[in-house]
């Protein structure tokens, strides 16, 4: 019988940790099972899934697959369809599965602050991951969200998804990002660097920040956050909880989270 594996797609893809952390589960419960990756794009990837090798149990989904992976898919949870990002494949029964395993890295990794404030939280950004964001804020219990991005077609998109939520909306401009900044708990789903020339822009007493963006770590911001003592969330955290979820959603057992820690840490 041949091997069955997992893999990462996306492009680019060569820089992913997440060959690194499931490999490491895979070896601590003696699985014989591999993960590769593949630098796939949106032109390419529906083809990739229809020719897929017959022992793939699952895929791990990066940008820019997150919303192609739910035209794929024979069946969609609920939570990927509401914020149109699916972040997690699983091949079974001759039948395709999407999911979102991003909602629950980020509310996982939020909670590590066991004095998360989110009474006023902002989202910095607009793509796939701010839309996991806003659902992420919503299970933690939030009200409201503060949203910023530059981008005003998927600002307005984000916006929608948190008013389905329920959420309360209050948009800042680009221009003044400081005010997103001053958030009881900041949420940059930039990509890495991006956030870097308005890292001294947060305020002198921050509030919680989870920078998704992990390399190089830490980020300006992070940096800025820590050092005005605020409590800041690696963006290695949120990637951690979604790959064990995926873990075990793809071979049915509890993912071995000490292992795939050390993995990256």
């Amino acid at each position: 019988m041949s091997q069955k594996f997992a893999a990462v797609a996306g492009s680019p893809i060569e820089h992913s940790l997440s060959p690194a952390i499931h490999k490491a589960g895979y070896a601590a419960l003696k699985m014989d099972w591999d993960y590769k990756k593949f630098e796939l794009d949106v032109s390419s990837f529906s083809d990739f899934i229809k020719n897929r090798d017959p022992n793939l149990v699952g895929m791990s989904l990066t940008m820019p697959l997150k919303e192609v992976a739910i035209e794929v898919a024979d069946v969609v949870t609920e939570l990927a369809k509401k914020v149109n990002s699916a972040n997690t494949l699983l091949f079974k029964d001759g039948k395709i599965f999407a999911g979102n395993t991003d909602i629950y890295g980020i509310v996982t990794a939020l909670q590590t602050n066991k004095q998360l404030d989110i009474s006023n939280p902002s989202i910095i950004g607009s793509g796939a991951t701010a839309r996991s964001a806003v659902a992420a804020l919503h299970q933690l219990g939030a009200q409201k969200v503060i949203l910023c991005a530059r981008n005003e077609q998927s600002l307005t998109d984000l916006k929608n998804v948190a008013q389905d939520f329920g959420l309360e909306v209050s948009e800042v401009q680009w221009s003044e990002i400081h005010k997103a900044l001053a958030a009881t708990t900041v949420i940059s789903s930039l990509p890495s660097g991006a956030m870097d020339s308005f890292a001294a822009m947060g305020p002198e007493i921050p509030g919680s920040l989870l920078d998704v963006a992990y390399s190089p770590w830490p980020s300006k911001i992070a940096l800025e956050w820590i050092l005005r003592r605020g409590f800041v969330v690696s963006g290695l955290e949120m990637l951690l909880h979604q790959a064990a979820r995926q873990f075990e959603l793809m071979t049915g057992k509890k993912a071995p989270l000490k292992q795939m820690r050390e993995a990256i840490s």
